[in-house]
């Protein structure tokens, strides 16, 4: 399934935000350079029609994410360019210590350093990263995890829109994503469906995942949890927040995980599935109040 993210669709879903919950109104203007100016890298690596990863059927019929023990460097440049633009919006956002940031800069301006920031994110090498953050003096090791997984969005997104149809010819059951290994920041409910003849609609409603690193959308069970696998009706549920029973928490009790969830039949029109989550922080504060933790931890909805 095709992701839904550039520019516009971005500012109209932090924009919609805005409107339904005025209290997201700060956050959402502090996020929205960041996250248009990830939408605009990504159109523009896109754009490039640069090398892409081979895809290895045998090996993701294995269960092997495309992106794993692939030699990263040939996209080395692209990283470079994303850092350099996106390093004063994150700034902004997180306002870290001056000289941290200044060694970071420069960490990120080297070839080696940042193509091992990423085969260590897609091979989950986290040591790497506490290490880093040690060298660096950024602390905890999350925040620079969020940075590298920041700027090298853009770049891993451009490599999905480019590999295109493939991807979704792949035979894959897994919760985790089929191209860079890494878990489901939320899941969707696919909207309704137009056929060849514009008077007939499906009625969608087929789960996807959406993948927190490099956005990739794809099919999974509509009744497992994409931590576990988990497929007990017993121990998995369902929660949502003043009747808005689009936006939900799909919660497992087996693993004592969530994963935020849209109906996108609902949704006219379609959000941004990364910028909408900052417009869902009160699910994420329930999930968290019921001892639940996310299956993808980021700044926003790790509230320990």
């Amino acid at each position: 399934m095709k992701s839904v993210f550039d520019q516009k669709t971005v500012a109209a879903t932090l924009d919609t935000i805005k409107h339904r919950v005025p209290a997201y109104a700060e956050l959402a203007d502090k996020f929205r350079p960041l996250f248009v100016e990830q939408a605009r890298l990504r159109g523009e690596f896109v754009a490039e029609e640069g090398a892409l990863p081979p895809i290895d059927t045998a090996r993701t019929n294995q269960g092997v994410p495309v992106l794993v023990d692939v030699d990263l460097s040939p996209w080395a440049g692209n990283m470079k360019r994303s850092a350099a633009c996106l390093l004063p919006q994150l700034f902004d956002v997180l306002k870290p210590d001056e000289e941290a940031w200044r060694k970071l800069e420069a960490f990120l301006d080297d070839t080696d350093n940042i193509v091992g920031l990423a085969q260590a994110r897609i091979e989950g090498n986290w040591k790497h990263f506490e290490d880093t953050s040690v060298q660096l003096g950024i602390t905890p090791y999350t925040t620079l995890l969020y940075v590298a997984e920041t700027v090298l969005s853009p770049v891993l997104r451009a490599l999905v829109e480019g590999l295109g149809e493939p991807l979704s010819k792949l035979g894959w059951d897994e919760g985790y994503c089929p191209v860079c290994g890494a878990t489901p920041s939320i899941a969707q409910l696919s909207p309704k469906e137009i056929t060849e003849l514009d008077q007939l609609v499906g009625g969608g409603g087929k789960k996807f995942l959406h993948c927190s690193l490099c956005g990739h959308d794809w099919r999974y069970k509509r009744n497992a949890c994409p931590a576990c696998g988990n497929d007990d009706n017993d121990s998995r549920e369902v929660f949502y927040i003043d009747d808005v029973k689009f936006e939900r928490i799909e919660a497992c009790h087996k693993c004592g995980k969530y994963c935020l969830s849209i109906d996108m039949r609902e949704c006219d029109p379609l959000p941004d599935l990364d910028a909408v989550q900052i417009g869902l922080i009160h699910l994420d504060i329930f999930a968290r109040e019921h001892d639940l933790i996310p299956i993808s931890p980021t700044i926003w909805n790790n509230l320990d």
